[in-house]
């Protein structure tokens, strides 16, 4: 009743508790991948508070922008389906982009309230979705660009 050879938690064929590297990898990923998907639907509701409050010119609830945010995905999500069963290729494409922008404005409009609890119209929340996708997009390239430097000076030294 010993150790065994490579100390408790290894096993004789080198794994960590009976799982191979292959899996603790496929692990890791999948953490690394949870945590991106957190931080993106927090970074996501800041850039939806931000947007509301200049347009509307009040900050809402940042939990509310969670919710609010989680929601317009979830409808998202189910409006692409129907999308996708009704159309295909390059319309299905351009279809899908203005379903989201739409969802999306109708999600803000009954989910944040303005200030005395009232909707605050479909019109100003068009205004906060486009504010929303104008700031995403940018976001976007910068990070695009931020790693695209990154990755590309990595390989100058290969």
């Amino acid at each position: 009743m010993g150790m065994p050879p490579g100390g408790f938690p290894f096993t004789e064929s080198g794994g960590f508790m009976g799982t191979s590297s292959w899996a603790a990898l496929a692990g890791m990923g999948l953490v690394g991948i949870l945590v991106m998907v957190v931080v993106g639907i927090l970074l996501a509701a800041l850039v939806l508070s931000v947007s509301f409050r200049l347009v509307v010119g009040y900050m809402p609830s940042y939990l509310r922008a969670v919710g609010a945010l989680v929601l317009t995905w979830i409808a998202v999500v189910v409006a692409m389906a129907v999308v996708g069963m009704v159309t295909q290729g390059a319309v299905g494409g351009l279809l899908s982009m203005i379903v989201n922008f739409l969802v999306g404005a109708a999600m803000v409009n009954y989910l944040l309230l303005a200030q005395d609890g009232s909707q605050i119209g479909y019109g100003k929340a068009c205004t906060v979705q486009l504010v929303y996708s104008v700031i995403a997009i940018v976001l976007g390239v910068i990070f695009f660009a931020v790693m695209a430097v990154l990755f590309g000076g990595m390989l100058t030294h290969v």
